[in-house]
């Protein structure tokens, strides 16, 4: 569910806030220069950046107890309660994005310290503590020794958890690289009124790295979850398919059609075989009712009498 959550997030920002943020950036058309449209960026980039680091918050902590008490992990990680923190991270996400659009252009005083520890600070604390705790469990794990039939000890360890903890552990990185340059001129706009207005570059590239975070999250699952590898390769040929062959849809048509008229022709050659087999048969009948009637006449006929 979180996974699909942070999915939902990282589409979002393909799809709204990166191709306005590009328009904005080139100069688009003038419409993007009005404010409407620059404030449903600022909602839709807010919200699907909040939703997607709280999102790889929730799922180290899901990842977490799967770890550290898997008989548990059922009964603490239930669906309802998945849903329900589903709901809450995109509520409090759109009440951060909220607050950016109604008090646009002047923002309160603390609203860039408050964003940068709930969405940043926080989560992060949260993660590593999530990772230092399955580091653990994994250590824990590779300590205990089964034996086999020969008696050499063998190390135990459950790779699918390991995998998960590594996958956790990339992902983290990934956030920390992303985020922080965008998080840290956050900070400095908002606390340092000689600082304003910033330098365009680092503003450029601190909006994109924290945009290329959100490009990292799938390749980073589709490479290290064999799961999720699987249906990415799937998507991916489908989608090459459907490019390389334009026409794909008129070829089903033209298959469809071919086979179609196929079992027609087959259908009606079966049909005229039946109507030629029961001619032949119609005909033999006539014939042996003749050749009966002839040998019976023939039969009854009475033979000359001779003198």
């Amino acid at each position: 569910f979180f996974i699909v959550s942070l999915a939902t997030a990282d589409i979002l920002v393909a799809l709204g806030s990166m191709p306005l943020w590009a328009a904005y950036i080139i100069g688009g058309p003038p419409v993007i220069q009005h404010v409407w449209v620059q404030q449903l960026w600022h909602f839709i980039d807010i919200l699907c950046g909040a939703a997607s680091i709280i999102n790889l918050c929730f799922i180290s902590l899901e990842r977490c107890i799967c770890i550290s008490a898997p008989l548990k992990h059922r009964a603490i990680v239930t669906t309802g309660k998945a849903i329900v923190s589903i709901a809450c991270i995109w509520i409090f996400a759109a009440i951060v994005a909220g607050i950016k659009i109604i008090f646009w252009g002047h923002p309160p005083p603390m609203y860039e310290l408050t964003v940068t520890i709930t969405c940043f600070i926080v989560p992060l604390i949260v993660m590593v503590i999530c990772y230092v705790k399955m580091y653990q469990a994994a250590r824990h794990q590779i300590k205990k020794m089964i034996f086999t039939v020969e008696g050499k000890p063998k190390r135990f360890l459950l790779s699918r958890e390991l995998k998960a903890a590594k996958t956790v552990g990339v992902v983290i990185g990934a956030f920390i690289v992303c985020w922080c340059p965008f998080f840290v001129l956050n900070l400095v706009y908002g606390l340092c009124i000689e600082c304003r207005p910033l330098p365009n570059e680092s503003i450029l590239v601190a909006k994109w790295m924290h945009y290329v975070n959100s490009v990292l999250n799938p390749i980073i699952y589709a490479c290290m979850n064999k799961d999720f590898r699987g249906a990415f390769k799937k998507i991916v040929m489908y989608v090459c398919a459907c490019v390389m062959c334009k026409d794909y849809q008129d070829v089903l048509i033209e298959q469809r059609s071919f086979y179609s008229e196929r079992n027609s022709f087959r259908n009606n050659s079966c049909r005229s075989g039946t109507r030629m087999d029961e001619r032949d048969s119609s005909l033999r009948s006539q014939a042996d009712s003749f050749v009966m009637h002839s040998n019976y006449s023939t039969m009854e006929k009475p033979s000359p009498r001779h003198v």
